[in-house]
């Protein structure tokens, strides 16, 4: 707003964008493996620079989301080959999505650009270390809790997940802070606030 459209900088304020999820006690007991979610063909999510990392780095892999037709089905089922370490799970219920974060040790989201990540936040209050492109603006969100890679380096993005499944972790301080921070309510009242301050000028 400010280098774009030239609006002085004290007349614009930045508030978070929040999830919707209650706040969630893990008491499962984690499973070795990293999930994504998202519109997987789409060129900006970056799926197939972590399915390379997958087969490279021979972690497990479950994949979730929307594949729009035909075509984009065969070209996840190209990207993947016969490497069994990897699962495509199709369009997740809300219910088989909350399952797969319960349990996933690790949420890795390498996108080429992004704007906030929600299903990363949502991950990261339910237990999952976080892989997050340093693209973007969601890397703000986590506050130095998270592993942020370069999303064209398949290196990088399999070296932190393999980290992360190792061993590493950043749980439960950053499970903590998200809920903290960034749930509905929470980000609500700051809105209201902000709004209040604009008006009372």
């Amino acid at each position: 707003m400010v280098k774009g459209f030239g609006f002085k900088p004290n007349s614009c304020k930045v508030v978070p964008l929040s999830f919707d999820l209650p706040t969630y006690e893990n008491n499962i007991e984690k499973e070795p493996f990293c999930l994504h979610v998202s519109l997987l063909t789409d060129a900006r999510k970056n799926v197939k620079r972590l399915i390379q990392a997958a087969i490279k780095y021979n972690f497990r892999l479950i994949l979730g989301g929307k594949l729009r037709n035909e075509q984009e089905l065969k070209l996840l089922n190209s990207w993947i080959g016969n490497h069994k370490n990897i699962e495509y799970r199709g369009f997740l219920s809300n219910e088989a999505l909350l399952d797969l974060y319960a349990k996933a040790k690790v949420f890795a989201l390498p996108s080429s650009n992004e704007g906030v990540g929600i299903v990363a936040l949502e991950a990261a209050s339910m237990g999952c270390d976080i892989v997050m492109t340093n693209l973007g603006g969601p890397k703000e969100y986590y506050n130095g809790l998270a592993k942020i890679i370069n999303p064209y380096c398949v290196d990088e993005i399999g070296n932190a997940i393999i980290d992360l499944l190792n061993g590493e972790t950043f749980q439960p301080q950053l499970r903590n802070h998200i809920q903290s921070q960034f749930l509905l309510q929470k980000t609500s009242l700051r809105l209201i606030d902000t709004y209040n301050s604009f008006i009372n000028k």
